[in-house]
């Protein structure tokens, strides 16, 4: 398969883990997705529950969960974490990216690592500073400025 990156292929999300990780058969076998891009707060599960995670957890599965979606990697990323996770950007059957949409929402904040130059970096920077301003999801609490 031929895309940005490495990867490139169309699934069906079978189960959102939590706000940025789900699993979907690729070449019919079930592999964990990491979202590219973003880091949504815990839900449970292996780690302590954080605020906003359960929260996070329900929004990634109303718009992931069984629905088809388009995965692709990043030009020079691994294609893989060091929890044997596939990285990749996810793109929903509107067109829009998830990770832009969750963290302008509040429901996960940018992860770029610091040698990583994104191709929606500049994007998800863009949508955490709106929904800072606008105190939406986790930002809630934000002290006033």
């Amino acid at each position: 398969m031929e895309g940005p990156g490495d990867f490139y292929a169309t699934v069906d999300v079978e189960e959102v883990v939590d706000g940025d990780t789900f699993r979907a058969f690729i070449g019919g076998e079930k592999i964990r997705v990491r979202i590219m891009g973003i880091n949504s707060p815990e839900s449970g599960g292996f780690r302590d529950e954080e605020d906003w995670g359960a929260e996070a957890k329900v929004y990634a599965k109303s718009k992931l969960e069984g629905r088809t979606v388009t995965l692709f990697t990043d030009p020079g990323d691994p294609m893989y974490d060091q929890y044997d996770r596939l990285l990749a950007h996810v793109v929903m059957e509107n067109g829009m990216n998830y990770a832009v949409l969750a963290v302008a929402e509040g429901m996960a904040h940018t992860y770029i690592m610091r040698h990583q130059e994104l191709t929606i970096g500049d994007t998800l920077r863009k949508a955490e500073r709106l929904a800072k301003g606008e105190r939406r999801g986790m930002w809630k609490s934000l002290a006033a400025d």
